[in-house]
């Protein structure tokens, strides 16, 4: 009888699948605050924090099953890999939920964004064309922002999940 292996798995792999799995995750919990008449779109800690611990017990699932399905370990560096991989497909799922959401769910949940932001610049005791700029470079600059600020945040947690999280190789001496 022949025996099948199972080949191990890659950082690329285990991050297609919990990337996956995290961007389902936070559509879910997106749908959750819209539900209850929040806007996750805006600036929330308590959305923050459900996010940012989603996103650490994916991560270190997702790194957990690279250890299991291959020899055991997972050096810093392909941690970290896992992360960020897993992190950006998630953040491309959330981009395209969101652009479809805003766009043809609920058109006001983009616009609450930008009344928040005006009230709070005029709360500050700026002009209403320093508002106006600032609106509209805001505008303009969402989906970057949206792209760089998920990447920056996603390689911050990476960081510190995976000082816990790796497992080096014994060094092998001949």
């Amino acid at each position: 009888m022949e025996e099948t292996t199972t080949p191990a798995p890659t950082i690329m792999s285990v991050g297609l699948k919990f990337g996956a799995i995290l961007g389902l995750v936070s559509i879910i919990q997106s749908l959750i605050v819209f539900a209850i008449g929040s806007n996750p779109l805006t600036s929330d800690w308590k959305n923050t924090v459900v996010g940012i611990a989603i996103s650490v017990a994916v991560i270190i699932f997702a790194q957990k099953a690279f250890k299991d399905g291959g020899d055991g370990y997972m050096s810093y560096g392909q941690g970290l890999g896992i992360a960020m991989v897993t992190s950006m497909i998630a953040i491309a799922i959330g981009m395209v939920f969101t652009f479809v959401y805003i766009n043809f769910i609920d058109t006001t949940a983009f616009e609450a964004i930008w009344e928040k932001a005006a009230e709070d610049m005029e709360a500050k005791g700026q002009s209403q064309e320093q508002i106006d700029m600032g609106l509209e470079w805001g505008r303009k600059l969402f989906w970057v922002m949206y792209l760089i600020g998920g990447a920056f945040g996603s390689f911050i947690v990476g960081l510190i999940v995976t000082i816990f999280t790796q497992k080096k190789a014994p060094e092998q001496t001949f």
